[in-house]
């Protein structure tokens, strides 16, 4: 059986497209088993829909759903294969999170796969294959008799059973971007989910809770081949949380030492999980930057949404951060729900006290189902419902106007603009070049506009220079907001 993996355009050029793991890591695994598999990134490439189907004609069709920015793409080349008669799926992170029926009112969709795809996608193969019932292929969401049905959550595997990566799927120099310093840099990840059970997140659907870890050996070696033979010199970790304590950074910094191959990284993990000891090892084992989800300055707030990290080690992290000579990214959240002014000003007054190399404010987004969704179901009645998939696209971090909080609209614009526009131009974040993020924010739009179709590029540049745009009058027009925070 032919299996096509596509990764679709997404109309998005603030973030950098990175190496699509998720299917790399489903095909990967199908082909241990002896399926034939095909990968298509439209987010990078321009590719002819029948060019593709006409060389490999796929008897199976699966596209991943990233985010809402990629709602157009999706809809788009589905449309293109229900013509042809080809079970269509539909998996990633944006499925767990939605509904469902939402997708399959669009008549665009055969199967939804939830969470982890791996063993799912192995098992539906096999049972589209066979003409075997999809009752019983664990982890889907399929229509029978025009009614959707549910089958029950897959147990999740041991990440020892997947095999290595196999890149020779893309072509990894594509993927390469530049980030502090790094000017061929990649995404990599050691392990799924996080065991913390924030109420905003969305590893409540996508892992339930849970973290596994890959063995070190097996991504050592996917680190060796991206740096040996496709010329990488620095990874990401993607990981939701890379490290659960000292005791495996240091045997991650120990296995980077041993390989010697000389390549910068970083990674996000949570307050509390490292000693400034762990820090500092790491920041002599190539670690150039750490990224932290902060959240809130209020520790009212910070137990509300079930954060659980230590309030009074915040500050003291990144002071270690700093003495290292780590770049450190404090991440907050403004405007959840009920949160007040007080509360905000709170925050604001924790990200000036901090060594943070920066600090960077997004709105909070109502995610359906986590259990911060549920909540605000239950709580704002009048809050927007989502009667349809194209509805998804006002989760926006950068331009959702649906507030939930007691703090007026305006302030909530004014303190993320400012904090954006400091964190983008920034002069110091590394030795190697002046301005690091803008440079990363100019590549990356160049580089994604020239990969789009028309329509998309044209839609994307409109979008982003309304933000940009949003971001500098906010600040430029906006200086009693932010007297009124200590900014000015």
């Amino acid at each position: 059986m032919n299996v096509l993996l596509i990764m679709p355009y997404h109309c998005d050029l603030i973030h950098s497209v990175s190496l699509p793991l998720g299917i790399i890591s489903i095909a990967s695994y199908l082909e241990k088993f002896g399926v034939n598999v095909k990968i298509c990134d439209f987010s990078i490439k321009r590719i002819s829909l029948k060019q593709v189907y006409e060389s490999f004609r796929p008897d199976i069709v699966g596209l991943s759903f990233p985010s809402m920015k990629a709602i157009d793409g999706i809809l788009k080349i589905s449309s293109f294969f229900r013509k042809k008669d080809i079970p269509i799926v539909w998996g990633g992170q944006f499925c767990d999170v939605a509904g469902s029926q939402h997708f399959f009112d669009t008549g665009l969709v055969d199967i939804i796969s939830y969470c982890e795809g791996e063993a799912t996608w192995l098992d539906l193969v096999r049972t589209l294959e066979n003409g075997g019932d999809l009752a019983d292929v664990n982890g889907i969401a399929y229509l029978k008799d025009g009614k959707m049905q549910v089958t029950p959550p897959r147990v999740f595997m041991d990440p020892a059973e997947l095999p290595r990566l196999n890149f020779d799927y893309v072509d990894v120099p594509v993927y390469f971007q530049y980030l502090y310093g790094c000017s061929k840099l990649v995404y990599v990840y050691l392990s799924k989910g996080c065991p913390s059970h924030c109420t905003f997140c969305m590893n409540t659907m996508c892992h339930r809770n849970t973290r596994r870890r890959r063995p070190l050996s097996v991504f050592v070696d996917e680190l060796t081949e991206l740096v040996t033979k496709y010329g990488a010199d620095g990874f990401y970790f993607a990981d939701e949380l890379a490290f659960l304590n000292d005791t495996e950074l240091y045997e991650v910094c120990d296995a980077f030492r041993a390989a010697g191959l000389g390549f910068h990284w970083g990674f996000q993990t949570r307050i509390g999980t490292l000693s400034d000891e762990a820090i500092a090892y790491a920041a002599a084992s190539g670690c150039h930057w750490i990224d932290f989800g902060v959240e809130s300055g209020n520790r009212e707030l910070l137990g509300k949404v079930a954060k659980g990290i230590p309030f009074d080690r915040i500050e003291s992290t990144f002071h270690a951060c700093k003495e290292a000579g780590i770049i450190s990214i404090a991440n907050f959240i403004v405007g959840f729900p009920g949160e007040t002014t007080a509360q905000l000003q709170d925050s604001v007054n924790l990200a000036k006290r901090l060594e943070s190399t920066q600090n960077s404010f997004l709105k909070y987004v109502f995610v359906p189902k986590t259990p911060g969704g549920r909540e605000v179901e239950r709580t704002f009645s009048d809050y927007p419902k989502f009667r349809n998939i194209k509805d998804y696209k006002q989760m926006d971090f950068f331009r959702n106007k649906h507030g939930l909080s007691q703090i007026p609209q305006k302030d909530i614009d004014v303190i993320q603009s400012y904090f954006m526009m400091a964190a983008i131009f920034r002069k110091d974040y590394s030795d190697n070049r002046s301005y690091d993020l803008l440079f990363k924010f100019i590549s990356t739009v160049v580089t994604r506009v020239t990969k789009m179709s028309f329509m998309c590029a044209v839609k994307a540049l409109g979008e982003i220079s309304g933000n940009f745009t949003r971001f500098f009058f906010d600040v430029a027009l906006h200086p009693g907001i932010l007297k009124k925070y200590g900014l000015k």
